[in-house]
């Protein structure tokens, strides 16, 4: 899992009675007004309910970073965890501080025999073997040879490097290196110096860039908000250090995607600065070197899990949800893929064969159109048709696709506004993939 914090404590109750509900999500609520007063390390707050139905606050500081975790029982105890690999120590130590300072603003007194922190620094407060322990954790990692290191969530990148990291790619000598001098490793840590503020605000960018960005105008009001807050840290970082290295092509890159944005959709709030890009085209200096893969791994195609072991790969700029019927849709301004599983066939305690599956979805599913054979190397056994359709008052082009793998029919249908490249749509449904998983979950239908 990581290096982690958790921490136990006791709020008062008036006459030891249990919380109602509705005042755990008051305090909660509180919690989180609070948070979002500290200033702009913090990026956002959630109250939600976590997997077993109950309320939970979730504190979004780093994008390298899972939030951090804050929940009140209806007996009165709080609890705080975080995850703090691969932010870094300064990451550790700002969430130490958060929560002793969280248990003064609400007069309630953390557990100290309860606390369970793997650097043991929120007793003791040492820096060294805080360091250390981060250190350690990078050398375990570095251990077989990962491709990738600190990066997780719900898609794989492409991008043609031997070792992916959280703030760029590296090279197999690096990580050798790291392997017999773990010392050598503090700058792969987004986060490390607690007092680094350039530091902080510069690597929080660049951890976007490189792993967030579409490089793109934004499509949504939450990517509008993401493009803003790149801009923001790009412009703190430069006010207080203007001589740090920043990525002034990529920052204008930004710059012009936000100017792009004001004259079409609007999700940016930036100011349309042209002194400020003027100043970063001087800074930039000549073009880059075309041999050299750009700052951004979705500049390159991903690889994106879906359920039941299936992934797709799709460009690095689509945006990609799930809806809560576990329809699972990425799309950009002209483009747009939509995957559905939809269930195990077992009827009547049979197990349906895969060509019984597979015209099954040919015959009940798949609409007229131009067929399509899947390839003995894409995996699973497939259909597709091709041809026009109309939805929502648009004439698209439609790709739409089963595939069988495991006793598993899953649909996935391709759109395009126009049929000038039905390439790609056959070869973005050629990528999806099956990988078996030890229990999938079932979802969907059951046929007789």
């Amino acid at each position: 899992m990581g290096i982690t914090l958790t921490l136990h404590g006791v709020v008062c109750r008036k006459n030891r009675t249990p919380l109602a509900l509705e005042a755990v999500r008051e305090w909660l609520t509180q919690v989180a007004v609070w948070c979002e007063e500290l200033g702009d390390v913090v990026l956002d707050t959630q109250l939600g309910r976590d997997a077993e139905e109950r309320p939970i606050l979730r504190v979004f500081v780093h994008p390298a970073a899972e939030p951090i975790e804050i929940r009140l029982d209806t007996d009165g105890r709080v609890r705080a965890f975080a995850i703090t690999t691969p932010t870094g120590p300064g990451y550790h130590i700002w969430s130490c501080q958060l929560l002793r300072t969280l248990a003064q603003e609400f007069s309630f007194s953390w557990i100290l025999d309860e606390c369970r922190d793997d650097t043991g620094y929120f007793l003791r407060q040492d820096r060294q073997a805080l360091e250390l322990a981060f250190l350690n954790w990078l050398k375990g990692q570095c251990q077989g040879r990962p491709h990738t290191l600190g990066l997780s969530g719900d898609c794989e990148y492409t991008y043609p490097a031997e070792v992916l990291t959280p703030l760029g790619p590296r090279d197999r000598q690096w990580q050798e290196y790291v392997l017999q001098h773990p010392d050598a490793g503090t700058d792969f840590f987004p986060w490390w110096d607690a007092d680094d503020q350039a530091g902080f605000y510069r690597n929080r960018a660049l951890v976007n860039l490189w792993c967030h960005y579409p490089w793109r105008p934004p499509l949504t009001e939450s990517e509008g908000e993401k493009t803003d807050q790149i801009a923001a840290d790009l412009a703190t970082a430069f006010q207080w250090d203007p001589a740090a290295e920043l990525p002034w092509a990529e920052w204008l890159e930004v710059l012009e995607h936000i100017h792009q944005d004001a004259a079409d959709e609007h999700f940016c709030v930036t100011p349309d600065d042209r002194d400020l890009s003027i100043q970063l085209w001087r800074r930039a200096g000549p073009v880059p070197n075309p041999c050299q893969p750009p700052l951004g791994y979705r500049r390159y195609p991903v690889w994106v899990r879906l359920d039941g072991g299936w992934r797709i790969q799709v460009p690095g700029d689509f945006l990609w949800e799930w809806d809560e019927e576990r329809n699972w849709t990425a799309w950009n301004r002209h483009r747009a893929i939509w995957f559905r599983r939809l269930a195990f066939h077992r009827g009547n305690g049979k197990v349906r064969s895969t060509q019984e599956l597979l015209d099954f979805g040919r015959q009940t599913l798949l609409g007229e159109g131009e067929e399509i054979l899947g390839e003995p190397a894409c995996g699973p056994d497939r259909f597709a048709v091709f041809g026009q359709v109309e939805e929502d008052g648009r004439t698209l082009w439609r790709l739409m696709g089963v595939a069988v793998a495991s006793e598993q029919l899953v649909l996935c249908n391709v759109y395009m506004q126009d049929s000038s490249d039905p390439a790609w749509a056959v070869n973005i449904w050629r990528s999806l993939q099956y990988h078996p998983q030890r229990n999938p979950e079932v979802l969907g239908i059951t046929h007789d």
